[in-house]
């Protein structure tokens, strides 16, 4: 079943629990947190960037989990394995680093620390991810970078429950095509060009302190086209609606549940993924897993993200055959605790 939400309504009833489970291709969720029911250090808001620029990848995220706020950066090439990294906490933030409660609208928000300073600000046509710092051991660390902010976009948006019902996920996933702006990390330099890709994670919630699930996502320009993909599964109550959609020039087409082939005791062995409708199939050629094992206290935040060629098809409802051949995008899995 896949519970398609048409017009805009609350996410959350008087009980805190989620009125309509279900996806959307914009945000059509009011996103009514005043309703949430739950202890105060429990909900969990971030946004995330992953950037491609050829074999370079970038991430950058601003994310405040309430006992703790994280704004980091990190630059990595998925072919050489170089590597850079700038990453800052804040303690017990609550409410002092107030997130924006719709992706879709112009906002911003803005850190600053006695080296760094950091900013993700949302306009009409463009976004504008900022962050200057100095680092001991990398020197000078400058990103400006504007992306290309269609409107007009589709999106993935998904609403989902848990066991419990007083926990909730809203999350928003959006491709993004074209961009300039230039990475700095110390002596190393890498400038967006025409055909960088980048994708938004925007999250919201309150969700059990364990959590496992699998995320792909990848963009490219192919036959002059726009084309990008969101796959995932394991994480909460999925019936109403996947995460499974693709995107071709801007509009979204939904996919159901996925046929999945992953060694989780060989993660380098190909993935593979094929929709039960036929209308999606790729196979992963790993190159690169970036592991990330990071404790501090009680949290502990495992993934292994897979960045890989992708190679195969989607076929769009008027029969077109979409061919993809060696796009670099990734698939995760991920174990955590926070």
């Amino acid at each position: 079943m896949e519970n398609k939400l048409e017009k805009r309504i609350d996410l959350l009833d008087r009980q805190g629990r989620i009125v309509k489970p279900g996806y959307a291709t914009k945000m059509l969720y009011n996103y009514n947190k005043e309703n949430i029911k739950a202890h105060p250090l429990a909900l969990k808001e971030w946004d995330f960037y992953q950037i491609y620029i050829g074999d370079y990848i970038l991430k950058m995220t601003i994310g405040n989990i309430s006992y703790i706020a994280n704004f980091s950066a990190e630059l990595f090439n998925v072919v050489t394995q170089e590597s850079y990294s700038f990453s800052r906490m804040k303690t017990l933030p609550l409410k002092s680093i107030e997130m924006p409660i719709d992706p879709e609208q112009p906002s911003l928000i803005s850190i600053e620390g006695k080296d760094y300073s950091m900013s993700f600000e949302v306009g009409v046509t463009h976004r504008h991810l900022k962050l200057k710092a100095l680092d001991d051991k990398i020197g000078v660390i400058n990103i400006d970078l504007v992306l290309n902010n269609d409107v007009a976009n589709e999106k993935m948006v998904i609403a989902t429950p848990f066991e419990k019902k007083t926990k909730f996920y809203l999350n928003c996933k959006e491709n993004y095509f074209g961009g300039k702006g230039i990475i700095q990390f110390g002596q190393r330099q890498v400038e967006l060009d025409e055909n960088s890709t980048a994708v938004l994670d925007w999250g919201r919630g309150v969700w059990p302190f364990s959590q496992e699930w699998f995320w792909g996502n990848g963009s490219a320009i192919i036959e002059g086209g726009n084309f990008g993909f969101n796959i995932g599964w394991g994480f909460g109550d999925l019936k109403c609606a996947s995460e499974n959609m693709f995107f071709w020039n801007g509009k979204s087409y939904k996919l159901g549940r996925l046929h999945t082939e992953v060694d989780t005791d060989d993660y380098m062995k190909p993935w593979k993924f094929r929709g039960e409708d036929g209308i999606f199939e790729f196979v992963m050629t790993p190159i690169y897993d970036k592991v990330t094992d990071t404790k501090v206290a009680f949290i502990q935040m495992y993934c292994h993200q897979l960045f890989g060629y992708y190679d195969g098809f989607v076929m769009l409802p008027d029969g077109k055959k979409i061919i993809v051949n060696n796009m670099m995008a990734f698939c995760e899995h991920a174990k955590n605790r926070w």
